[in-house]
């Protein structure tokens, strides 16, 4: 295909719709319950597409509704294809919608499919440009040609193949011509097109290489290259053979208007783009349309001049972004900074580890499309900041003290310390963005901040908690319809991207002082909304004041073991050794055991172990987990893979990285806690993911053992026990649950007791575990075959368990019932402070969506409000208990983790645990397990 020849791109919208909404998953769901996976999933191959081939021209084409010529041909045309979901066809609107916005011109005709609207747009300007057909369908690789390829996915919607001539014939080992011929005589179950009843692929194949055409094999029906019972098949179904090449033929030769010059791609409107990716939530997809706005597709060449730079030249004209870079700036600022009574700021650093990064700048908004930047890495004019001279710098002195701006002993940059009576003043109101950022960035400075009230991230979060995107750049457009500077416009990309350090500050102050003025445009949106929706409370007292807490525990860390990992390392590694040597005996030959792939032919190929109920992907049966489980009793090869798997993860996830991730200077780990990830409101963790850390097998427990405490202190975890349990009591107001937790008896072993119906001194441990799986399992929503899986028990037990809890515990039945009825109604369930998750997909027509949803209506109240209290019980404990002897280090789960200086043990236990236990008045008793080591694995119950 040339390159210099101009092209046109047709896309086959039904091929891409059905595509799509087959390969994503069906609970891509608007809040108000629309299923969006088809238009999410065409929009996003649209972008790729026209990122990648940069078409002057180009059409949509779609089916209509109705018979078309081959239904008259032929009545049994497509008669047995199943009729798609209605979830499908709800979105073709708005594809169409998506469409428009790009002033994509479509055809769809009456009596014809889009098939062969394309073929006969292709045939009318055959020769004049390239063409690019879009499509999930092959049946249009028979109109490939020297300037006609075909673009299509492959592996779902994440990789894309294009056909030409060649590869057609590398492929199927036939030209794009004879596909035709090559339906007609295998047919195409899929659209009940009959073909050769008896000839499969590698016959048709076989013929055509032979004799070219149909009409090729007809005319030599009597050749010896046909085997006998192959020309009895083609002579008696030969009928049928020429029928089917008249269905599988794409017509070139509709009649409808199509003018090249009408489709040609016309400059998009970006606020149609992005008003319509709002409204369909497609945050994830705002990055992606960005840099196509940025590569200037669609936009006449005459403009691109005017569009190169237009951000940082918008920014520069139409707003007030003010500089300070020098004392009389500087003056000037601090003349109006010093009398506001709040304002928001941003950070500018080399990088993100706020241990380490350099401050760059900051940057402070207090008044709408006004802000300053607060250069503290001066540069001299023409050079970047890594050449600039290091003479008549006013700010030299500090990078001889090793760092710059960082504080050293009492010492802080004079900006600075003019600054910190005003951070310092919580009476002086701070927002930002992702605030806790910002709060370690200054600390790690010398500044104490406090006054934080408002964060746009967490706001965002709590209004959309089922999100994906709350990075600033996605809210300003999903709130405010503004396409800011990105980090791609600021550092570029590929070999050509630089590092913050490196960027010119004409341009990072104008990206800062943007992100200082928008997030404070967007504090004053976003709080009304949250007050709209009630959830200023649970703003307010929990998630904005744990900012502060969590910004405390990330900077003080904890101390790892680095000789014990090692050395664990050692030992895992010999383990993991001798697991493949047993692993290739049993199996009888040696193979990449992390290949799944190789791993599938050696279990079901070679060992021959059943495949009876394992799923099948593309390539082969799979060997996945929960497909293992299913098998591990069929050979003693599968518990060693099982083993393997976990060593190897555990590994390459821990006992290798966490070593890496000690920080030089503090010696310690320092973890992130993430508020905005879990819709239920549980924090996460990052770098290290402290929550995947097992806790039930040997070897979790000895990783554990390498977070230990430092010197002449001890280790304290305070667990919550039984919390979802005792919260599920209270809410469901079941009287024989609050009584057995209230008597102080052990909750599994009263419901094994009841249950299976025996004395309490009966309950065997066996009982016990089984009674303990239906007691969580009910929980999370489970029915008989989630639980029989779960407690390894037969299904029609675990039914069994089921009725019988059910009877026991009514109380309980009755308010599950009841939730997943309210939220039908309602839309939505909530926790005890407020907290909400929208479920439209309780009112699916899909039952496994619909399922899916009745589990997380059940066991969100109860689990978010788990997380609220804990969260509570965090801040309380920070504002009340923390001091240099006692330090908050971890947030895992239910439980907290504490270092404290030896001898303050008790008082600290008192202290933490009164607080973590009356955090909530409830009809049960909150109780906390309290344990004590010197490291995280090896506690004891602490007396």
């Amino acid at each position: 295909m040339s390159k210099q020849r101009k092209k046109l791109m047709i896309i086959d919208g039904n091929a891409l719709v059905h595509r799509s909404f087959h390969a994503l998953p069906p609970t891509m769901i608007l809040q108000d319950g629309r299923p969006v996976n088809a238009v999410y999933g065409f929009t996003s191959v649209l972008i790729k597409a026209l990122r990648e081939f940069r078409p002057e021209y180009i059409v949509l084409t779609f089916d209509m509704k109705g018979p078309t010529f081959r239904h008259i041909k032929y009545t049994e045309y497509k008669a047995h294809r199943e009729k798609a979901p209605d979830e499908l066809y709800a979105q073709i609107p708005m594809v169409k919608e998506v469409v428009r916005a790009f002033n994509i011109p479509i055809f769809e005709l009456s009596g014809f499919e889009a098939d062969d609207l394309i073929g006969t747009i292709s045939k009318k300007i055959d020769g004049d440009v390239d063409k690019i057909i879009v499509t999930g369908d092959m049946d249009t690789l028979q109109l490939v040609n020297e300037h006609t390829r075909v673009y299509t996915m492959s592996r779902g919607m994440s990789e894309s193949i294009l056909y030409g001539p060649d590869e057609v014939v590398n492929k199927y080992s036939l030209t794009p011509t004879q596909i035709i011929d090559y339906k007609a005589l295998r047919g195409d179950p899929s659209d009940n097109i009959p073909g050769v009843r008896g000839i499969g692929e590698k016959t048709a194949t076989e013929l055509l290489t032979n004799f070219q055409t149909l009409d090729g094999v007809y005319q030599n029906i009597d050749s010896d290259k046909i085997k006998e019972r192959i020309r009895g098949l083609l002579i008696e179904n030969k009928a049928n053979a020429y029928v089917s090449k008249d269905l599988a033929t794409i017509k070139c030769d509709v009649d409808i208007d199509f003018d090249l010059q009408k489709a040609v791609f016309k400059e998009f409107n970006k606020d149609d783009i992005i008003n319509i990716f709002d409204r369909f939530e497609f945050r994830s997809l705002l990055s992606r349309a960005k840099a196509l706005f940025d590569e200037n597709i669609g936009v006449s060449k005459e403009d691109v001049a005017e569009i190169s730079d237009d951000k940082f030249k918008r920014n520069k004209e139409q707003f007030d972004y003010i500089l300070v870079d020098d004392e009389k700036t500087f003056a000037d600022f601090f003349k109006n900074f010093s009398v506001v009574d709040g304002f928001t700021f941003d950070t500018e650093t080399t990088g993100i580890d706020t241990m380490s990064a350099r401050l760059l700048g900051i940057s402070i908004s207090f008044k709408e499309a006004q802000a300053y930047y607060l250069n503290f890495d001066k540069q001299e004019s023409g050079t970047t900041r890594v050449e600039k001279s290091e003479e008549n710098n006013l700010f030299n002195y500090q990078k001889k003290k090793e760092a710059l701006t960082k504080n050293k002993g009492n010492e802080l940059h004079p900006w600075l310390a003019k600054l910190a009576p005003i951070f310092k003043n919580e009476k002086i109101k701070k927002n930002g963005h992702n605030v806790k950022f910002d709060l370690k960035v200054l600390e790690s400075q010398g500044l104490e901040i406090k006054g934080i009230d408002f964060d746009t991230m967490l706001a965002s979060y709590i209004l959309k908690p089922g999100g994906r995107q709350f990075n600033l750049d996605a809210v300003t457009y999903s709130e405010l319809g503004f396409e800011k500077i990105s980090k791609t416009d600021l550092l570029g990309k590929g070999r050509d991207k630089v590092d913050f350090a490196e960027v010119e500050t004409e341009k990072l102050y104008l990206y800062s002082c943007e992100d200082a003025d928008f997030t404070h445009r967007l504090q004053s949106v976003l709080r009304a909304q949250l007050a709209k929706e009630n959830f200023l409370k649970l703003f307010n007292e929990i998630e904005l004041p744990l900012t502060v807490v969590l910004a405390k525990m990330e900077n003080t860390g904890i101390k790892l073991d680095v000789k014990f990992l090692e050395k664990m390392g050692e030992e895992v590694l010999a383990s993991i050794c001798e697991l493949e040597k047993n692993i290739f005996k049993l199996c009888g030959k040696t193979f990449n055991i992390k290949s799944t792939q190789q791993l599938g032919i050696v279990l079901f190929e070679d060992l021959k172990i059943s495949i009876e109920g394992i799923k099948k992907n593309k390539k082969g049966h799979s060997t996945a987990f929960d497909e293992l489980e299913k098998i591990k009793d069929a050979h003693a090869v599968i518990p060693l893979i099982q083993e393997y798997r976990e060593l190897t993860k555990l590994q390459s996830t821990y006992i290798d990285a966490l070593p890496k991730l000690v920080n030089k200077k503090t010696k310690r780990i320092h973890t992130s806690f993430n508020q905005t990830i879990a819709a239920t409101g549980r924090l996460s963790s990052t770098d290290p993911n402290l929550q995947n850390i097992p806790v039930r097998t040997e070897i979790g427990k000895k990783i554990r053992q390498a977070f230990i405490a430092s010197d002449s202190s001890v280790l304290l975890a305070f667990d919550y026990s039984q919390i979802e349990l005792r919260l599920a009591a209270h809410m469901s107001g079941d009287e024989t649950m609050i009584k057995a937790f209230n008597d102080g008896v052990d909750i599994h072993v009263v419901t094994a007791s009841l249950i299976n119906g025996v004395k309490i001194d009966e309950v065997t441990s066996q009982m016990r575990r089984e009674a303990k799986a239906v007691n969580f399992g009910i929980l999370y929503g489970q029915g008989a075959h989630g639980l029989s899986q779960g407690a390894d028990i037969s299904y029609t037990q675990a039914k069994s368990f089921i009725e019988n809890y059910f009877k026991i515990y009514s109380g309980v039945k009755s308010y599950l019932d009841k939730t997943i009825e309210d939220a039908k109604q309602n839309g939505f369930v909530e926790t005890l402070y407020g907290r909400k998750r929208y479920l439209p997909d309780l009112n699916s027509n899909i039952p496994m969506m619909k399922k899916s949803a009745e589990r997380m209506a059940v066991n969100t109240p109860i689990q978010g409000t788990a997380a609220d209290m804990i969260k509570i019980a965090m801040i309380k404990i920070h504002n009340e208990v923390l001091s240099d002897d006692i330090k908050m280090l971890l947030q895992v789960h239910d439980e907290l983790v504490f270092e404290v200086k030896k001898g303050a043990e008790k008082t600290a236990v008192a202290k933490i645990k009164k607080i973590m236990e009356n955090v909530i008045k409830l009809q049960v008793e909150m109780r906390v397990d309290v344990k004590v080591g010197q490291n995280w694995g090896e506690m004891k119950t602490f007396l």
